[in-house]
């Protein structure tokens, strides 16, 4: 495997004319050919669950090496997208897991970059979310999944999606005025 570096549109959305995930029929079946089509999305969805940008190729190698483990058992006839968010989400989780153990120092990292700060703030707010919080919110507001296809990908019920979803928001709003010092 190659050294990872990274994608062109770091912490961006999804860009809207290209599918979300391969469909039935036209699954991606190569390990080159998954990684090409999938990396910047591996590593939005690690930075969106916390992972620090100083251990994003880190995080984004463990999962296509846990991608090329495992390709031969996945459907063929099922969407990559999910199966790899679902990695990059427990990925993420263990390199929080770890991050906690360690201590980190309380210097704030100054961004001279607006839009830096701003995205900084997002990270922060959306780590302060309970996982199955973070999740739902991941899925829906920044990779654009509906309701139903949510309920789907992580086999729970609509109205769970959309508890989690309403809380999951309410607690984004709290966390991010708390970060900003406001009332």
């Amino acid at each position: 495997m190659t050294k990872l570096s990274p994608p062109p549109q770091y912490g961006c959305v999804s860009e809207p004319d290209r599918p979300l995930a391969a469909g039935p029929g036209h699954q991606l079946d190569t390990f080159d050919a998954i990684y090409e089509h999938d990396l910047d999305y591996v590593w939005r969805t690690l930075g969106r669950f916390g992972v620090l940008p100083a251990d994003l190729e880190d995080a984004a190698h463990e999962v296509f090496v846990i991608l090329h483990r495992r390709l031969a058992e996945l459907d063929p006839e099922r969407p990559v997208r999910p199966w790899l968010f679902g990695v990059a989400r427990r990925v993420a989780s263990d390199m929080r897991a770890k991050r906690r153990e360690v201590p980190i120092s309380n210097e704030a990292v100054v961004h001279h970059d607006p839009k830096l700060a701003e995205r900084d703030l997002v990270w922060r707010a959306l780590d302060a979310l309970d996982d199955d919080r973070r999740t739902i919110v991941i899925l829906h507001d920044l990779e654009g999944h509906t309701g139903a296809e949510i309920a789907e990908m992580l086999e729970i019920p609509v109205n769970t999606v959309h508890s989690r979803l309403r809380l999951g928001r309410q607690d984004f709003i709290a966390t991010v005025s708390k970060l900003r010092g406001e009332p």
